[in-house]
């Protein structure tokens, strides 16, 4: 019986520069691409331990996308649920100064229209055999309700992952339905 993932998949391009960062000149350096989204973080830890894991989530129709599934699938998760559509994961660009601290960033949000679309026609497969879900509580709001209603629906426990207290905070009735 598998614990449920429900989340973002991020992916983190990290500049790093090889002397003082300045922030109006040209700095030499290196940059590092990351697979990320705390949703993606949280079922590969979870796999990582040992247990049976299914995450729901969307990439790209990328080669970036092909390789954040192939990672997952190396790990044994399970993601059978995750879709592949255009603009389907998010982009975070952080530029970091000489002592690893952000300097500044752009955060590209994805699209969860498939993921929706995912959870309302094939939710009572997704949850029917889970022993609990995740769920990260902060990502859109349709697709955070429409995931606790599948679980609910089965029976199945919800834990609250919170990537944003902020948005967080704005869904306390949904977060107290949580464990």
């Amino acid at each position: 019986m598998p614990i449920v993932v429900v989340g973002n998949v991020f992916v983190d391009f990290k500049g790093f520069p090889e002397g003082t960062y300045l922030p109006a000149g040209r700095n030499a350096g290196r940059v590092e691409i990351v697979h990320g989204g705390v949703g993606r973080n949280v079922a590969e830890d979870i796999a990582n331990v040992g247990l049976p894991t299914r995450f729901v989530s969307m990439v790209d129709n990328t080669a970036q996308g092909a390789e954040v599934l192939r990672n997952l699938q190396n790990r044994r998760v399970d993601t059978k649920y995750v879709s592949v559509v255009p603009d389907g994961m998010g982009i975070w660009l952080a530029v970091m100064d000489h002592t690893g601290d952000v300097v500044g960033s752009i955060s590209k949000r994805p699209k969860m229209d498939a993921m929706l679309k995912l959870l309302e026609e094939q939710g009572d497969d997704i949850f029917a055999d889970a022993v609990s879900a995740v769920v990260e509580i902060d990502i859109d709001d349709e697709v955070a309700r429409a995931a606790c209603r599948c679980a609910e629906r089965h029976g199945v426990p919800v834990i609250a992952l919170v990537a944003n207290m902020s948005i967080a905070l704005q869904r306390r009735e949904l977060i107290q339905k949580t464990r």
